[in-house]
């Protein structure tokens, strides 16, 4: 990033490459492309605590593709991408902020979901107040939605038609020395969503701590659910609950994770993004359709000198109906650091699908600031 008299500009440059091994009922799915792109970030140097921000995206094709619409690095019919993902005016003063206009948002059902070099972002009004020490409180209302594979800001969100928008209510706080998230999304035309966490740690053995976590998303649609389009990222019945329970060292980090979903629909993107769940890896996690039970078990190692780690998820997903396939993956990762936000990543995932032919993605990618 760059100081000026003005503001500050910072960018982001990344070389994305995703590769999908795909069949499904006889169609060759298969995908491939390499895109090099980031953004452009300028935000104003404050005047009366009022401030401008700007923040624009590239993502181009380069090198030979194969149906590149699959992997979201471009738009939907495979043409280069290059949104604005905030354009804002925003107030901050010690213990409030608030922004209007076009953002990127970090919020369990509505964020802007990195797995891609193009990130989710939205046009509205939030806020943030400090309550105390421990507490903040978090308000928005989200008119418009912009998709990864997107430069438009539209009515529709990842699960269907909000005509009248998205309305959030967040807190974070501190109980007992456990650390509590709550959230409460109000849809009038598509679907409530309540989402809940809490999670501690605790100290033993010099460098070794033991960490846990509970989750829970209830969901509960509205105008009759006409306007919910896809029950994979949320409709009327998600009823899930998750929790995990891990060690971690100086070197070493063990999780693992369980979820089920006692309600039909699923809730992988929410209303934009990618929602928060204990038992997700690359691409395979418990946030599907058909009452899913998912088991994770993760594993990281972080090498002495911190620049280097290596980790490995295995994931099984069964259904309560046994006609639904079974799913089980292993999704393996070696990540390069060389500085804040400057890194190579290698990520790689394989699932065996009961009946199905086996399905592979990998990705590379590669980020520089400057």
């Amino acid at each position: 990033s760059k100081e000026t008299n003005i503001g500050k500009i910072d960018v982001h440059v990344e070389l994305f490459h995703y590769q999908i091994s795909s069949h499904l009922d006889g169609q060759n799915l298969d995908a491939k492309a390499t895109a090099l792109g980031g953004y452009l970030h300028y935000t104003s140097t404050p005047l009366y605590h009022f401030s401008v921000g700007v923040k624009q995206y590239l993502s181009h094709l380069i090198f030979q593709s194969q149906n590149p619409q699959n992997t979201s690095l471009t738009d939907a019919a495979g043409h280069n991408i290059n949104p604005i993902a905030e354009l804002n005016l925003y107030y901050k003063d010690d213990i409030f902020h608030i922004k209007a206009g076009k953002q990127q948002l970090q919020t369990p059902l509505i964020n802007d979901d990195t797995t891609r070099l193009i990130p989710y972002s939205y046009l509205g009004i939030t806020a943030h107040i400090d309550l105390d020490k421990h507490s903040q409180l978090l308000l928005g209302y989200i008119s418009e939605f912009r998709a990864n594979n997107s430069e438009t800001y539209t009515k529709e969100s990842s699960s269907g038609l909000a005509e009248d928008g998205v309305g959030f209510i967040g807190l974070y706080t501190i109980l007992w020395d456990m650390r509590a998230k709550a959230y409460y999304y109000f849809a009038p035309k598509l679907f409530n969503a309540i989402h809940l966490q809490i999670e501690s740690q605790h100290k033993y053995h010099d460098n070794k701590t033991l960490f846990y976590g509970l989750q829970a998303i209830y969901t509960d649609k509205n105008n009759g659910g006409v306007n919910i389009s896809n029950t994979k990222n949320g409709g009327g019945d998600v009823k899930l609950i998750a929790g995990k329970l891990g060690l971690r060292s100086e070197k070493f980090s063990y999780t693992a994770s369980l979820s089920y979903n006692f309600g039909e629909d699923g809730i992988n993107r929410g209303y934009g993004g990618i929602s928060s769940l204990y038992t997700t890896a690359m691409v395979t996690n418990g946030k599907l359709e058909g009452n899913p039970f998912a088991k994770s078990l993760k594993v990281r190692y972080t090498y002495r000198n911190k620049t280097y780690s290596s980790a490995m998820y295995l994931t099984n997903v069964t259904y309560k109906d046994n006609t639904k396939n079974t799913i089980n993956s292993v999704y393996i990762d070696h990540k390069f650091n060389f500085r804040a936000h400057e890194y190579l990543l290698l990520r790689f995932e394989l699932q065996w699908i009961k009946d199905e032919r086996d399905k592979s993605y990998f990705r590379i990618i590669s980020a520089y600031d400057f």
